[in-house]
């Protein structure tokens, strides 16, 4: 049986960015329509429960979160015993012991972004003020999300990364945002190179082929995508593909905002270089 692979992140640190280049990857294709990114779901989507005949539902109609972690590992046996080949997923998800497992989960790679820089993004796509942002992303633990009829418990950026890393069963590969942005040949090198382990996939893991899945998933080129035809992603307050840049919080943040967040999440932004 084939097993999943996860590409895992807190929102607004460039999943989606991940999810284009895999989808450059696998197709070879010379051009990655955005809409294509579709291919790659949400685990927590009601489509994949719809085998399920016992399904319970909230009030808004969304799948109920507690039934839907009780089946979301069967869920995934049921998915991966219908494909021919290793079936890959997004997901903003804590990983709970109950969310995924080494019976149905090859690996995962889980991206990491600057939490300064996701409180601004966050602040910009979903209208919200940044002391309303901040507090999400550092302090609120419960937070959850809803797309597609169901529901993910995100948590804050501390535990959802934490969650991830605890989970040494399977092999992982953590990049940083920033690293794929300053040296793009170098990431995507060891997120081929991570594909081809894990899997029977044989990518070109070449110059000549990285360089082509660079120049098809840039920034501006899914920026100039999102403005000629849309994209289902993005929010009523800003395009997804809004700015993309690094250190967007110097100048945008105060001397307090930054010393909460940098005080509450030291331990990891540590870590991964964020300070020193």
């Amino acid at each position: 049986m084939f097993k999943n692979i996860f590409l895992a992140s807190y929102p607004k640190s460039g999943n989606t960015w991940l999810r284009a280049i895999i989808l450059s990857a696998l197709q070879q294709k010379n051009i990655i329509n955005i809409k294509d990114l579709s291919k790659i779901r949400l685990l927590s989507d009601k489509m994949n429960f719809t085998s399920f005949k016992n399904k319970i539902y909230e009030k808004k109609g969304l799948i109920d979160y507690d039934w839907m972690s009780k089946n979301i590992i069967l869920c995934q046996k049921k998915l991966n015993e219908n494909t021919k080949y290793n079936f890959f997923f997004k997901t903003h998800s804590v990983r709970h012991k109950s969310f995924t497992n080494e019976t149905v989960n090859a690996g995962f790679i889980y991206i990491v972004r600057d939490p300064r820089d996701v409180v601004v993004s966050l602040s910009n796509f979903s209208g919200i003020n940044l002391d309303e942002a901040i507090n999400q992303v550092v302090f609120n633990k419960q937070l959850m999300t809803n797309a597609n009829g169901a529901r993910e418990l995100v948590s804050n950026w501390e535990l959802n990364i934490k969650s991830w890393l605890e989970y040494k069963s399977v092999p992982c590969l953590f990049i940083r945002y920033e690293d794929l942005l300053i040296k793009p040949n170098n990431i995507i090198f060891k997120i081929i190179a991570f594909i081809n382990i894990i899997t029977n996939k044989n990518i070109l893991n070449n110059k000549k082929n990285i360089d082509k899945i660079i120049k098809n998933t840039s920034f501006k080129t899914l920026q100039f995508q999102e403005i000629s035809n849309g994209f289902d992603e993005a929010s009523k307050h800003s395009k997804f593909f809004r700015s993309g840049t690094l250190n967007q919080w110097k100048g945008i943040l105060s001397n307090t905002q930054v010393q909460i967040i940098d005080n509450n999440l030291q331990p990891l932004m540590k870590y991964f270089n964020y300070i020193y």
